[in-house]
Order: C-alpha cells, then sequence, then structure tokens
C-alpha cells in the first residue's frame, strides 16, 4: 500500500514539471498523426535549421574561454602538482558550465508546452516574430521540393495567445490588426478551428473579427476563396491562438508534406488514375453516370 502511495506522489509531481499553454505565448502550432514524439523532434530540427540561419548572431555560440597566463611558475614541485588537479577540476567545470550555458539557450529559444488536445503541439518561443521564421520554412520547401519531416502535417505560426472569450479574443487581435490591416487594404478570410471548446460560437467571433477588419480600413474586403491574408483563430480548451499568415491557401494551408510533393508527378498520377477509371469502366455503370 505504502509503495503505491510512493508511485502516484511521483506522478503528479512529474506532471507538475511540464509547462502548459498559456495566455501571453507565442510561436509555433503544429498538428500530426498520433507520433506527437517523432513530430516533437522533427519541429525542434525543423525550427533549429532554419533559425540558425535566418539568426546567426543569435548568441548559441559558447563564451570565449578563459585567457591562460603565460608567467613563469616559480612554485614547488608539490605546489604545481596540486595546483594542477585543482585547475583542471576548474578547466572541466568551466567548459561544462559552458555546455549547460548553450543547451539553456537553445531551451529558451523553443519550448514544447502542453496544449491538453492530442496531436496539437504548441512550441513556445522566444523570438521576435515566429510569422518570419514560418514564412522561411514554407518558401525553402516550395522552391526546394524537400521534404524534411515525415510526422508535422500543419506547422502555422502564432503571434499572440489569450483566454478563449469574446472581449479578450477582440483585445488581441485588435492589436494584431492594426499592423496588417489599418494603413493598407487587403482581401481576408478568418479561419477558425476549435478543439474541446463549446462555450465560444464560431459564428459570432468570425462576425466581430470580420467587421473589426472592416473598421480598421474600409477597403478592406473578405475573400474565402483566394484571399491575401487569413486570420488564423485555433481554440483548445480555454486558450486562444491568433495570427495572421499570408496565401494560406496557395501554400496548401501551410500543410508541409503537400508542399514537398511535385505537382508534376500529381497531375501524371491524377491522369493516369482517370485512364484506369475509364478503362476498367463498364457500359452499365456508363449508363448511371449519365
Amino acid at each position: 500500500m505504502g509503495d503505491t502511495r510512493k508511485k502516484k506522489k511521483f506522478y503528479f509531481r512529474k506532471r507538475r514539471n511540464k509547462y502548459f499553454l498559456e495566455p501571453g505565448f507565442r510561436g509555433f502550432f503544429c498538428t500530426c498523426n498520433f507520433r506527437e514524439k517523432d513530430c516533437v523532434k522533427e519541429v525542434y530540427n525543423l525550427l533549429n535549421e532554419y533559425a540558425g540561419k535566418l539568426y546567426p548572431d543569435l548568441g548559441l555560440e559558447p563564451p570565449p574561454a578563459a585567457p591562460v597566463s603565460d608567467a613563469p611558475d616559480d612554485r614547488s614541485d608539490s605546489e604545481s602538482e596540486d595546483d594542477t588537479d585543482i585547475g583542471d577540476l576548474l578547466k572541466r567545470e568551466v567548459e561544462s558550465m559552458k555546455k549547460d550555458s548553450q543547451k539553456s539557450l537553445r531551451h529558451k529559444r523553443f519550448q514544447v508546452v502542453e496544449t491538453g488536445a492530442s496531436n496539437c503541439i504548441f512550441v513556445k518561443t522566444n523570438l521576435p516574430s515566429p510569422e518570419e521564421l514560418t514564412a522561411a520554412i514554407i518558401k525553402d520547401l516550395v522552391s526546394t521540393r524537400l521534404q524534411k519531416t515525415r510526422h508535422v502535417l500543419r506547422l502555422l505560426p502564432i503571434m499572440a495567445t489569450c483566454k478563449a472569450n469574446l472581449p479578450d479574443i477582440m483585445e488581441c487581435a485588435g492589436k494584431l490588426f492594426d499592423k496588417f490591416f489599418l494603413n493598407e487594404a487587403s482581401s481576408f478570410a478568418v479561419i477558425f478551428n476549435k478543439r474541446f471548446n463549446s462555450s465560444v460560437s464560431r459564428e459570432l467571433i468570425i462576425k466581430e473579427l470580420a467587421e473589426m477588419v472592416v473598421l480598421k480600413n474600409i477597403n478592406n474586403k473578405a475573400d474565402l476563396k483566394n484571399p491575401r491574408l487569413c486570420i488564423i483563430v485555433e481554440i483548445i480548451k480555454g486558450i486562444c491562438l491568433l495570427s495572421i499568415v499570408d496565401n494560406y491557401f496557395t501554400y496548401k494551408k501551410y500543410n508541409l508534406n503537400e508542399l514537398c510533393k511535385d505537382e508534376s508527378s500529381n497531375d501524371s498520377e491524377e491522369t493516369q488514375a482517370k485512364k484506369f477509371k475509364s478503362d476498367v469502366t463498364t457500359p452499365a455503370e456508363e449508363n448511371k453516370d449519365a
């Protein structure tokens, strides 16, 4: 009985050490298909790769080593031997501290937090503009068609998070809209998804956000087919994730696997599938279709 209690206590203590999604975060929202651990590894590698290219002076290099004195040593053999041992220990300690500091900087730059929803992963960041990093990834994948992930499906930048209620969402969205919709007119659409939340009205949120965009600039026009800017609203339990992205439909809804597919091969596969279907279609099926 005592062992069972200890195990339960250890379990709950372990749970408390996790990071959870909260208002005020910015970062990256990605989805996967049941392989969350593999997805986390892939998204870490992907973000670190492109962040290293985009922000080379982010301070991830270890600090320079302390200068070694070239002064002559007048101490006795026993004293120098003892000091050498101490010096080696200090040197190892300094090197380990450098490695720890480098790891901590990487840890702070990208940190996965719990969302409370399966197949939904949020990576918190201290970068000033996650949309800039996401755009660099998307454009590179489109140009190279080189698939770098297997388990990451969609990757969206998240500019702000707030509590999932209408007043907080409107206040948070208003600050973002000033940057994108105030000075320059644009076509727009609202992309809304929610998970494990029944208190937020989809129709009301979309209506209020669309009206706010038009109030910012009367020349802003809604376009559901081919908008230049899409307002992303992802609600997970009691938290709302907000972002504004370019060319959402052109970039396959930011689905990394779809972006890496070769369009010519897709067209040929579709043509072969149609040809095969026409070859195996029976006269009865043709009359039925007619």
